[in-house]
């Protein structure tokens, strides 16, 4: 019998503002693009998100590791940033108060209103200290009876170990919980840790899956 449901946050709850999670839309007021070979950028982001796995376990210290991140993708496609404009962006990142970076999905409020009274709701997500204020923003943290962000343990999902922390601590027993996310490789880690998964396909893009698709909460929010 399920009694948990934990969340991911990343195109479960919330999609990207521009459709990259990286190249925000402060990044793009910041950066000439017509500057900048797109393909190199992709490249420069990709070999430098190992800076992003570094522990921060609140803003502060999510600014140094989001900033050295940044620094690191500009100087490596020779793109010489402004002082300020790169400030502009990491404070964006970190300190957003217009929510210009995510946008909520149609429901996720009033549905998780409604999956609260059913379960225990907690949420797993590759994610950093500025995550909890986008969750109180759109006031939704109060549906989360525990929320677990990847850089405050200074692990990821992939790394398999951050799933133990909610199964301990809420000592959650074979097929008690149900996880949701968008990436099929951690529903496979999910599965091994003895967790029941759905696999979420918030924009119809999945041909097939392992596991079940859904695209919405409506099969977990409708009554039975």
């Amino acid at each position: 019998m399920i009694k948990y449901l934990i969340l991911d946050m990343g195109r479960v709850l919330v999609e990207p503002a521009t459709g990259d999670w990286l190249v925000t839309n402060e990044f793009l007021k910041n950066v000439d693009m017509k500057k900048i070979d797109k393909d190199k950028l992709k490249e420069a982001i990709q070999s430098s998100r190992y800076l992003l796995d570094g522990q921060a376990v609140n803003l502060e210290e999510e600014y140094e590791l989001i900033m050295e991140f940044y620094k690191t993708v500009f100087q490596k496609i020779d793109y010489n940033i402004e002082k300020e404009n790169l400030e502009n962006i990491v404070n964006n990142f970190v300190y957003d108060k217009e929510d210009s970076k995510y946008i909520l999905y149609k429901h996720v409020k009033e549905d998780l209103e409604i999956l609260s009274k059913k379960y225990t709701i907690l949420m797993l997500s590759d994610n950093w200290p500025c995550a909890f204020n986008y969750l109180k923003k759109y006031d939704i943290d109060q549906y989360f009876t525990k929320i677990y962000i990847s850089s405050v343990y200074g692990k990821r999902k992939q790394d398999k170990v951050l799933f133990d922390y909610p199964i301990k601590e809420f000592n959650i027993k074979e097929n008690e919980a149900l996880f949701i996310d968008d990436n099929e490789e951690l529903l496979d880690i999910a599965v091994e840790k003895g967790l029941s998964v759905l696999h979420m396909d918030r924009n119809k893009e999945l041909q097939t899956s392992k596991y079940k698709i859904i695209h919405d909460f409506t099969d977990l929010t409708k009554d039975k």
